[in-house]
Parts: C-alpha cells; sequence; structure tokens
C-alpha cells in the first residue's frame, strides 16, 4: 500500500501541484472579480472634449484604459474647491509612489466658469496645488459646452449675482470604459482611504 502511495505521488505530482496552482489562480482573479463587482456601474458618461490648458484638445475618450477622477471647480472658490484639489494632490503623490498616476490613473478638473478661468488662471492654480499635469488635465470651454458635461454628470450649476457659483458639492470616478463607478463628497467630506481603495482595485 505504502509503496503502491508512492508511486502515484512520483507519478502525477507535477499535474496535482498544477491543478492546486490552478485553482489558486482561479480564486484570487475570482475574488477581484468580486470585489469589482461591488462597485457598480451607474451610467456611461457620453464622450466630451475641452480645452486643456496646454492647448491641446482633450477628450474623456482619449483617457479610456485609465481610471478617471474628476472634480468640477471654480478658481474663485473660497473653500470647497481648493480644499477639493489640496486632497486631490495629496492622493496624486500616494499613486506615484505606487507607479499608478499618469498611466494607470488620471485626474480631470473642470472649470465651470470659462470667463474668468483662463488657461494661464487654471495654470496658475494647478502650480499652486503642486499638480502633475502629465496625469491631471485642468479643463474649459465654452460655457455651452461645460453646461452639457456638467449635465451629463448631473451637477446642478447656478451662479450667483457676485460671479460666484452654487454647485453640487461632489466628485466622480470613472472607470476604464468611461462609465461611472462611484459619486464622492467633496473637501472634508472626501474619504480618501476609501476612495483610494477603489482607484486602485479599478486600476488592476
Amino acid at each position: 500500500m505504502s509503496e503502491g502511495k508512492v508511486s502515484f505521488w512520483q507519478r502525477y505530482w507535477f499535474a496535482v501541484l498544477a491543478a492546486v496552482l490552478g485553482m489558486l489562480v482561479v480564486g484570487v482573479f475570482g475574488y477581484q472579480y468580486w470585489q469589482k463587482s461591488q462597485i457598480p456601474v451607474m451610467k456611461q458618461i457620453n464622450d466630451f472634449a475641452l480645452d486643456n490648458i496646454d492647448g491641446s484638445t482633450f477628450t474623456l475618450s482619449g483617457t479610456n484604459g485609465k481610471v478617471r477622477l474628476v472634480e468640477f471647480i471654480f478658481t474663485h472658490c473660497p473653500d470647497i474647491c481648493p480644499a477639493t484639489t489640496f486632497n486631490m494632490a495629496k492622493m496624486q503623490e500616494q499613486l506615484k509612489a505606487k507607479g499608478l498616476f499618469k498611466d494607470k490613473v488620471a485626474f480631470v478638473t473642470i472649470t465651470f466658469d470659462p470667463e474668468r478661468d483662463t488657461p494661464d488662471v487654471l495654470k496658475e492654480y494647478a502650480d499652486k496645488f503642486g499638480a502633475d499635469l502629465s496625469g491631471w488635465y485642468f479643463l474649459r470651454g465654452d460655457q455651452a459646452t461645460v453646461e452639457k458635461v456638467t449635465k451629463d454628470f448631473g451637477i446642478a450649476v447656478l451662479k450667483q449675482p457676485d460671479g460666484s457659483f452654487a454647485h453640487t458639492a461632489v466628485m466622480f470616478l470613472v472607470d476604464k470604459d468611461g462609465n461611472m463607478r462611484r459619486v464622492y463628497g467633496m473637501a472634508s467630506k472626501m474619504d480618501m482611504d476609501s476612495m483610494l481603495k477603489d482607484i486602485e482595485l479599478l486600476a488592476d
């Protein structure tokens, strides 16, 4: 009996090991798929074209293949917008440390105040927060185009008599295929640890 067992393992050890490893690989990928499925697809975002501050045209589809974190701002905002961009700058550095920023993850900042937020103003705003423009896009466009984009994302914007804007204080996680997957609060309502986990999971 003992000799039979030895003979079996001598003959089939490689096949058994391969089967076990195969099950482990399937289990790992199955778990990753399950995790991603816990971040539901909310809607498909329509493609759009806006002006990047370097003079190029940015399209959402042009960054497909990357996870996108999208914020809407106006640079004259006294509180929520700069606080949000500040937090994103910290996340930028954390994603860089993991080798994800630029190649697998992009940040997108869109102003809904194109009259005052000229390319130079947006560039100054980006520099103020240490934004790496190789993977962080600061965008503007004519009022009609910007309004179309904000409506597609579900952002409500109302210009005030003093030139400021009242707006929905949320930001968005868009996956590699252009699907909205998460809606987050801005500024102090950002749970950056959870956001980073979501980004890393979808970027994998």
